[in-house]
Parts: C-alpha cells; structure tokens; sequence
C-alpha cells in the first residue's frame, strides 16, 4: 500500500507565506465586484479599470430614471441639472470639461458652443472649445477661438499657451512666439510653454536664445 506523502514545510516563513495566500485567495472568492482591485492590478498585471465618465446615451434613460426613484439620496448629475436649466453656461461647460477628458469630442463641442451662444464672451468656454479644435487638427479654426480667449481673460495662460501651439502649427511663427512668451510671463514655470517657445526660436534661427528655453524647461520639470 503506498502512503501519501504529506507536504513538507521548509520553514515557518514559508508556512506564514502560504497561510496568507490561501487567505487572500479566500477573501477574493468572496468579492462581488468584478473590477479588479489595485492590489489585483499590481499582482496579475491587469491593466487599471477604466474610470473615465461616459456620456447619457451611454446608459438607456429608463435604467437612470429608475435608480434615481429607487434611492432619493442620490445626487443629481450634470445631466439631471441640464435637463432642468438647459441654457446654463456654467454647467454646460463643466459637463464639455468632463466629455472632453473622456475623449467624447463631438458631444464636449456642442455643449461648449452651446455656451458660447448663450455668453460668446466666455473665456473658459473658448479656451476649451479652442483646445478641443486643435486636439482634432482643426489649427485654423481653433486660432480665433483661443485668441478671442486670450483677449477676453489675458491673464489666462492656458490661452496663450494653447494660442501659440495653433500658430506655430500654421507656421506663423512671430504670432507664436508672442503667445508662448505672454504664456511663460503669467506663468513662468509652465515646461510646454518654455519648451514651445524653445521651438519656434530654433525655426527663427535663434538657437542660443532656444537653448537657454530648453534648459529653463527641464529646470520647470526637475530634470
């Protein structure tokens, strides 16, 4: 009759370190998520759970409609808000914002020109409608958004930044110039905005005055 071997210990670490594996392994059958956790991500290499806002027509309106009666505590969301004020800048260009950062590009654009029909005065409105144009290509028409920005709210660096990556991709070089160096005097620590400058001073065939842009840049970055 051949006896099965019990396993064999090598140590009392080795014992510990297995006792806690069969303890997490446990608890993790006992999840009712299934999204994996950070400590999940770190030991399998998953990649990290996608945690960008989709848009409305993302979910059907019935499911929304029926977790909001279902529990009166929760909060109203842009879209609700919307819904009951559609015509509100602030809110419109706070929902813009956030399609914006989910890359949801066509909807952020109609909410911020939907803004901008209502205050076409709004700087941060076309900063944003600005930038979303030129992450599209778009250069040229993002040019008189971002300038009609830096115009109405001249302290806004973001604008003359994002003014001098439009011109200097239109190869208009002295206008970006300009625009980078407005955006470096309000913020004079801003890496892309030194960087860029740096840029359009070497195509000017200026390379010291670029060089000493490049090294303020990495010093803004700590390298």
């Amino acid at each position: 009759m051949i006896r099965k071997r019990e396993p064999r210990w090598q140590s009392a670490a080795e014992r510990a370190r297995v006792a806690a594996e069969l303890i997490e392994e446990a608890e993790s059958l006992t999840e009712t998520s299934t999204i994996a956790s950070p400590a999940d991500v770190a030991r399998a290499g998953l990649p990290p759970p996608i945690t960008a806002e989709l848009p409305v027509a993302a979910l059907p309106a019935d499911s929304e409609s029926a977790a909001g009666a279902s529990d009166p505590t929760v909060a109203p969301t842009l879209d609700d808000l919307l819904d009951a004020d559609p015509d509100n800048v602030a809110l419109l260009v706070r929902r813009a914002r956030a399609l914006a950062t989910a890359a949801h590009y066509s909807a952020a654009r109609r909410d911020y020109e939907h803004a901008l029909r209502h205050e076409p005065a709004h700087g941060e409105a076309l900063t944003g409608l600005g930038v979303l144009l030129s992450r599209k290509g778009l250069w040229a028409e993002a040019v008189p958004r971002l300038r009609q920005a830096a115009e109405v709210d001249p302290a806004r660096a973001a604008a003359w930044y994002y003014l001098g990556e439009a011109l200097n991709h239109l190869d208009d070089l002295d206008g970006a110039r300009s625009a980078y160096e407005r955006a470096v005097e309000l913020e004079p620590s801003n890496a892309k905005a030194l960087y860029g400058l740096g840029i359009v001073l070497d195509r000017l065939n200026r390379p010291d005055e670029a060089t000493r842009m490049y090294r303020r840049s990495r010093e803004a970055t700590g390298r």
